[in-house]
């Protein structure tokens, strides 16, 4: 029956339009304002993005000419190799724990609060650096080095919040030159911190410190009345602090990322079992190019950098002063590497660019050492060919910061780019720390000065060729070739694979879903990793199992697959994951033939293309609007996903 018809006054009919006018212009102006508040989050991020970088650089770098300094200076400093690496490690100490700590951070609780902490660490390790005093010279120079390690602990979080979340805009912004943006925003920014302390403490070491050399007051133990040190060093400290408080000041008008802010709303900002499955599954081979890239190249670039200073004033004599300017020179020369870097990353690809890096590295570096000792007797072309070596270094670091921002989905972005440049920083450690005894154990007199010193640096050399070529080999079979591939569609794929397992477990162990009206209780779930290890190591074998299946169910309900045809459909749908490293590659031309492996990597690229099967976010929509798919709806919309075949 037809429902009767009312009659509507005509001030009701006018009420109504205006409303419903008045609320299309409400949706177009928010649209709008949503649209420019894009665009000036966009601004925003870029210049926090490059001011919080240009603060990293700057506090790397304003420690090596102050090493120098105090070796020349402190004789405490200059009989102790253990203090020489506690001053030039304590940074990457606080870095190394940073960057596990605030990836967690920024995944779980958001890039924008982490870079905020990350500002208030490196201003709050400032000023203990700068206020540094004790009962002893030693005293002072621990205090000093806790301070440094605070900096460190805020730099290493710069990394995991502002590294990944750049990267996510910059595939908004265009993905074609996404190598390219994220590069000079972060590498070449950097860069240019590190040569901005050069400039100052060139003038603080004129002002108060001209006349130094590595031979007068350190090795005899006699201060120089000439020379004011804690003006250099706490002025040096001091000075980065107005760039900090910048940053910090820009980090509040700063977003998340929309990729971050879309992946946070599905997920509800939780990790599980089947994140840690897929990366152990999935994800080895390019962990092998992300850590290990990483460990070898911060190696050689922290222990020669902080070091750079002391080996100067050991091969040419130079004073403090001198010392600074040819560091200073060196810098402004190097500002090209990270430039020309950015500009052929995208080109070239990132695999192709990072091997061109290390066999330069590796082959320069052999040439180094066969002429070593005739090169250190003429300073200008000794500061003229390390120079042109290190511009090329770049083709490496910049790869290396890249991949692993791109190669991991965006729910666990930040936290694998943590722990991969976290273990590569245990190569900066490990490297700085052994450099010392290494120079003095390669050298026939176990010193580190005069013809014997130079014996030492010359083996250490031929050490470092050694490590070079064989990052160029890692470099061929572990980096992954991520250029111009589309971050969103790596997110579905990482998504179908989720989804594919859960099934799997679900069917494996008799688990059926949670009712729909269950959901989202049980998406948040009641039993976590930690309960199921306590339920299976104290409690009954009935009471781990029912935890075991609570889990499943919550794992079910995270991939948003709401009935049995859901969990049966995915349960028996193939899986195909292409890391997109050579080493797989071949592997899997060997094993299953030219075009069995073709059609696998086929397959594997579809998983993640927009128009295919129904993602979690699809299965979310669906479940909001309280449909239940069948397998049938599911077949149909990813049948072109699936395709023919069948390995």
């Amino acid at each position: 029956m037809a429902d009767p018809i009312v009659d509507i006054a005509p001030d009701q009919i006018y009420r109504t339009s205006q409303e419903y006018d008045q609320s299309n212009v409400v949706a177009e102006d928010g649209k709008k304002q949503e649209e420019q508040l894009d665009r000036s989050a966009l601004k925003f991020n870029a210049i926090g993005t490059a001011l919080g970088f240009l603060v990293n650089g700057y506090m790397y770098q304003v420690g090596a000419i102050l090493l120098t300094l105090y070796t020349d200076v402190y004789h405490t400093v200059y009989v102790s190799s253990f203090l020489q690496s506690a001053l030039s490690t304590s940074v990457l100490y606080g870095v190394l724990f940073g960057l596990i700590i605030f990836g967690f951070i920024a995944d779980i609780v958001g890039r924008k609060a982490g870079l905020i902490m990350c500002s208030s660490l490196v201003i709050l390790g400032s000023v203990i650096s700068v206020a540094a005093n004790g009962t002893s010279t030693d005293g002072m120079f621990w205090m000093i080095i806790v301070g440094r390690a605070v900096v460190g602990l805020g730099m290493g979080g710069e990394y995991t919040c502002n590294v990944p979340n750049v990267m996510e805009d910059s595939e908004d912004v265009s993905r074609k030159n996404r190598g390219r943006r994220v590069s000079l925003l972060v590498m070449f920014m950097e860069v240019v911190g590190n040569n901005t302390p050069s400039i100052l403490q060139l003038i603080l070491v004129a002002a108060a410190c001209r006349h130094v050399y590595i031979d007068t007051s350190a090795k005899t133990g006699v201060d120089l009345p000439n020379c004011h040190p804690q003006v250099v060093w706490r002025l040096s400290y001091g000075l980065g602090l107005i760039p900090c408080v910048i940053v910090l000041a820009i980090r509040v008008r700063m977003r998340d990322s929309a990729m971050y802010a879309t992946d946070a709303k599905l997920r509800k900002k939780s990790y599980d079992l089947l994140d840690l499955w897929v990366i152990l599954r999935h994800f080895s081979s390019r962990m092998m190019g992300t850590v290990f890239m990483w460990f070898f190249i911060d190696w050689i670039n922290y222990s020669q950098g902080n070091f750079g200073g002391v080996i100067l004033s050991s091969i040419i004599g130079a004073s403090l002063f001198k010392t600074a300017w040819i560091g200073l020179s060196q810098g402004v020369v190097l500002q090209l590497g990270p430039l020309i870097s950015s500009l052929v990353v995208d080109r070239l690809g990132r695999r192709r660019t990072e091997m061109l890096g290390w066999f330069w590295l590796a082959s320069t570096q052999l040439i180094t050492a066969g002429v070593y000792l005739k090169l250190a007797k003429h300073a200008v072309g000794y500061v003229i060919w390390t120079t042109f070596v290190f511009i090329f270094q770049y083709f490496v670091f910049i790869p290396v910061y890249l991949v692993p921002a791109e190669v991991y989905p965006t729910r666990i972005r930040a936290t694998m780019y943590g722990w991969s440049s976290a273990l590569g920083k245990v190569g900066g450690i490990v490297g700085t720390t052994v450099f010392p005894y290494m120079w003095r154990g390669f050298s026939p007199d176990h010193s580190e000065v005069g013809h014997g010193g130079l014996i030492g640096l010359r083996r250490v050399q031929w050490f470092y060729a050694g490590l070079e070529y064989l990052g160029f080999i890692l470099a061929v079979l572990f980096v992954p070739e991520y250029s111009n591939v589309g971050l969103r569609g790596e997110d579905k794929r990482y998504l179908e694979l989720r989804t594919r397992y859960a099934a799997r477990l679900a069917k494996k162990y008799g688990v059926e879903p949670a009712h729909p009206d269950d959901q989202e209780a049980t998406r948040l779930g009641r039993f976590s990793v930690w309960n199921l290890i306590s339920r299976k190591l104290t409690g009954t074998p009935e009471s781990f199992e029912e935890a075991k299946k609570e889990y499943i169910r919550m794992l079910l309900s995270r991939c948003s697959l709401e009935t049995n045809e859901q969990v049966e459909y995915y349960a028996n749908a193939p899986i195909y994951y292409d890391d997109r490293t050579l080493i797989t590659h071949w592997w899997r031309r060997w094993t299953m033939g030219k075009e069995a492996a073709e059609e696998y990597i086929r397959q594997s690229h579809l998983l993640g293309e927009e128009a295919d099967a129904p993602t979690q976010e699809d299965n979310l929509k669906v479940a909001d609007s309280k449909e239940s798919p069948s397998a049938s709806v599911v077949e149909a919309t990813t049948g072109t996903m699936l395709g023919d075949s069948k390995h």
